[in-house]
């Protein structure tokens, strides 16, 4: 349950939905499986799963969600085979050309035969709410995935006004600023891994396991390039990679974080989520706070 990525999203307005109500909305859209011919579903599913019932889970006023999706596995490349197999025999039986638009239909009905037999994945993302920092923090490393989640979300309470944090200071030029200086913000360690990017010609160099403060490092901004990612340690206790759009990716807690859950003697898979979550999200807590104060804080919204 420990979180891997994070999205984060500012609530632009008060968060005032109690948990039992919360409940209720997310319930009325919960996760349905696949049925032979839909392609995919989408839904809520209780964050414990099967140790479980409720679609939220609350810890010290933080609320954790889930979302599951379920796709059907179509490979591009049986589609394509099948679908050719099929142009070619009409132009065998009836000795014509296949036209673009009879092509689409070829394949759609081809789809449409596929599906029943079609394996499925599913994928659980996870999110929770802190109405205390106003805030909305999703598991998640692509932006489209979370969007999916505060979509949905959407959906079920009707409305939801939150927008992606926006930090003062531009984050390429802030992460640029601190390699060139050798020196991370407060409470920040480099670690060993960033991303450069050339704006003129789109050059890219990744360097992982590098000492960032090399000189060789330093030639390649001198030659005009900047930051687009670079992996941070923030007091000794989570490392992570931060991007151009201030998505945080490849979180890892330390020991002695995941250590603090554990004292509380968990008896149950329940009791350990709880735990987990707690621990989690009061680290997460500072952590966010630290990691936007490096960056100037927020872009003040009316």
């Amino acid at each position: 349950m420990w979180f891997k990525n994070l999205r984060l999203y500012r609530l632009t307005e008060e968060w005032t939905i109690s948990a039992e109500e919360l409940n209720e909305k997310l319930a009325a859209f919960c996760f349905n499986p696949c049925g032979s011919l839909d392609p995919m579903r989408y839904g809520f599913e209780p964050p414990l799963g099967r140790h479980g019932s409720e679609f939220v889970h609350v810890t010290n006023g933080y609320v954790m969600i889930c979302a599951k999706k379920q796709e059907k596995i179509l490979p591009g490349g049986v589609i394509k085979e099948q679908l050719e197999e099929k142009v070619q025999a009409i132009k065998d039986a009836e000795s014509r050309p296949v036209g673009r638009k009879e092509r689409d239909t070829l394949k759609d009905e081809l789809i449409f035969s596929l599906l029943p037999k079609a394996f499925t994945r599913s994928t659980l993302d996870y999110a929770y709410i802190a109405p205390q920092e106003g805030l909305i923090v999703v598991n998640s490393s692509s932006a489209k995935r979370a969007e999916d989640l505060l979509s949905k979300l959407r959906e079920a309470l009707g409305s939801l006004r939150c927008l992606p944090i926006a930090p003062k200071n531009i984050p390429t030029q802030v992460m640029t600023h601190w390699l060139r200086e050798s020196e991370a913000p407060h409470q920040f360690e480099l670690g060993e891994e960033v991303e450069l990017q050339a704006a003129k010609d789109g050059r890219v160099i990744r360097c992982k396991k590098q000492d960032l403060t090399a000189s060789e490092i330093r030639n390649h901004l001198e030659s005009g390039m900047h930051v687009s990612k670079i992996a941070l340690v923030w007091k000794e206790s989570i490392s992570c990679i931060i991007d151009d759009q201030l998505g945080i990716k490849r979180l890892k807690f330390e020991d002695v974080i995941s250590d603090k859950a554990a004292e509380r003697n968990p008896e149950s898979k329940a009791e350990q989520f709880d735990a987990d979550f707690a621990i989690m999200a009061m680290e997460l807590k500072n952590f966010i706070a630290a990691t936007l104060a490096a960056f100037g804080g927020e872009v003040e919204r009316e």
